[in-house]
């Protein structure tokens, strides 16, 4: 038994609301079930019942035994005050307010079908990372839809908050933020943060001044990545060029070092430098990132703007004087979707949120509606279950709903797990 339990169980009134009876005996009547609080403070807020002939306005408040409040230490909390209903599991003692008098009681262990209860804990027990896995085939396709959708909405919502954080870090500099997230995807998972901290310790303002120089913008950009060695006549022109803008922008006070790269298990073409060479090559290319991925309405526009080439030198190269087994091409369209998926999504939904436009938001759903889905175990599993998965918009849902709430064993906040515990 869980508190999440008993808060479905009253939110959606699972018990015998006919009849009702406190523990002391008085008439019940649950007029309004309330708002469910995920903040601190009661369960339930602004519940309305009716107990005796007294109707009452306020919170309601939930455990699995009635003295888990002292446990809990309410009694002496103000936030619950206002608590006209106690809703427990089981009432194994009184429960009085500061004033001496007693809280009115709902013990819903007698009034509960107890087949609701094993479904439940069915659920539970369920050993598949997938709790519902043998009855999804079942369950409507109206429940799954609303679930998917949610679980986008999250989703998107939870990636706005990242790029906030960032955006604060920035002072409000959309364009820096932007950069820096970009940047930070260009590591693809396995590099990330390096990306992160290098874009966060070389400013694109300080780039931009040279956008017309690629040579310079690699220079800055492998040495202060901490990558360059002297091993040929390509790398000892960059490192003449750093030295220079090294001293000119106090870089090397904040240089990361080489090994703060990971390189193993890592595909040649996937290597930090050669990625480094593709963001160095964009950089030239754009005048402003934050304009490109908000202003630009068009999934095939977007991806002609990001499939570059890197300079002649890493097409042919995946480090320094090592020469690659075959011609390294620039970001593939695979490498680009992730990285417009990873970069022009969130930021859209970010921005929306910041500025109360919801064109951004529709454009950013829109956008993931128009790329491919992605190919992952998890995607898999979807599809063993019968899910339709064709477009990023459904792979980031299901990632979503994978993660945060069938990992979690989350399914009382899932309308799949609802229905099947409905039946």
């Amino acid at each position: 038994m869980t508190e999440s339990f008993i808060h479905y169980l009253w939110q959606f009134q699972q018990f015998k609301t006919s009849l009702l009876l406190t523990t002391k005996d008085e008439p019940l009547k649950v007029l309004k079930t309330g708002m469910l609080n995920t903040d601190a403070g009661p369960d339930f807020l602004q519940a309305r019942v009716l107990i005796g002939e007294i109707e009452w306005a306020g919170n309601v408040e939930m455990h699995l035994r009635a003295s888990d409040w002292n446990i809990h230490q309410h009694q002496a909390d103000k936030a619950y005050n206002n608590v006209i209903l106690h809703v427990v599991w089981e009432s194994d003692k009184p429960i009085l307010r500061a004033d001496g008098s007693e809280i009115p009681t709902l013990e819903l262990k007698t009034i509960t079908d107890s087949a609701l209860l094993d479904r439940y804990q069915l659920l539970l027990s369920n050993k598949s990372v997938i709790p519902c896995a043998e009855q999804f085939a079942g369950v409507s396709d109206l429940a799954k839809i609303t679930t998917f959708d949610k679980a986008l909405t999250r989703r998107l919502i939870q990636k706005a908050k990242g790029i906030e954080e960032l955006l604060d870090q920035n002072n409000g500099d959309w364009e820096e933020t932007t950069y820096q997230l970009l940047a930070k995807n260009f590591g693809f998972k396995l590099n990330s943060e390096a990306f992160l901290r290098l874009a966060q310790n070389l400013p694109l303002k300080v780039l931009l001044k040279h956008r017309d120089n690629l040579l310079q913008i690699e220079a800055m950009l492998f040495g202060q990545a901490g990558l360059l060695v002297e091993v040929d006549e390509y790398s000892e022109k960059l490192t003449r060029e750093f030295d220079f803008f090294a001293a000119k922008f106090s870089l090397k006070e904040q240089q990361l070092q080489a090994h703060e790269w990971k390189l193993l298990r890592t595909r040649p073409a996937n290597f930090p430098t050669i990625r480094i060479a593709q963001l160095a090559k964009l950089i030239t290319s754009q005048q402003s990132f934050f304009s490109l991925f908000t202003q630009t309405g068009s999934v095939d526009e977007l991806r002609k703007a990001l499939q570059v080439e890197q300079s002649a030198y890493w097409q042919d190269h995946y480090h320094f004087s090592k020469k690659a087994a075959r011609r390294n091409n620039g970001l593939g369209k695979g490498s680009v979707d992730i990285l417009l998926i990873n970069t022009v999504i969130p930021l859209l939904a970010c921005y929306a949120q910041k500025t109360d436009n919801q064109a951004y938001m529709d454009r950013a759903v829109a956008f993931l509606e128009s790329f491919p889905a992605e190919s992952n175990h998890i995607i898999d599993m979807w599809k063993q279950l019968g899910q339709s998965i064709t477009t990023a918009f459904d792979a980031q849902a299901g990632i979503e709903l994978y993660n945060h709430f069938c990992t979690q064993k989350r399914c009382l906040q899932c309308h799949v797990g609802i229905e099947i515990l409905k039946r």
